[in-house]
């Protein structure tokens, strides 16, 4: 069961393949911050695992290396009924409307997406 402690720190998820897109992100992470990285959600554990992140930055571009964002979205919203923010990076408008239909919070270009990042870590720096 986790702690207190363990519940306050300030993580975020990033699934991504893209090293350029990861080495951006973690340029981007504030001190204090800790980022979990996986490519589908076996590798985050179970969904009490999930809630103890504050955010997830999940990239929508065609990568082999990441399980199906779409599915993935609709895992986390539809199965395990968790509502952490789902930031999508990147991706055609196909796929950005997919996303959108499974509930996902917000979309951006990669480039709009990372400059945003300061914004997120101090939203969800409580």
């Amino acid at each position: 069961m986790p702690s207190i402690s363990d519940r306050m720190r300030k993580r975020f998820i990033l699934m991504a393949g893209d090293p350029e897109l990861r080495a951006a992100v973690v340029a981007a992470t504030p001190k204090g911050w800790g980022m979990t990285e996986a490519t589908d959600l076996d590798g985050l554990g179970d969904w009490q695992e999930v809630l103890l992140h504050r955010f997830m930055l999940l990239s929508l571009d065609d990568d082999p290396r990441i399980e199906d964002p779409i599915e993935l979205i609709d895992t986390l919203r539809q199965e395990y009924q968790l509502n952490i923010a789902i930031f999508c990076l990147g991706g055609s408008q196909e796929r950005r409307d997919a996303a959108r239909s499974a509930r996902a919070d917000r979309f951006f270009d990669r480039d709009t997406g990372l400059q945003r990042l300061p914004e997120f870590f101090a939203q969800f720096g409580w």
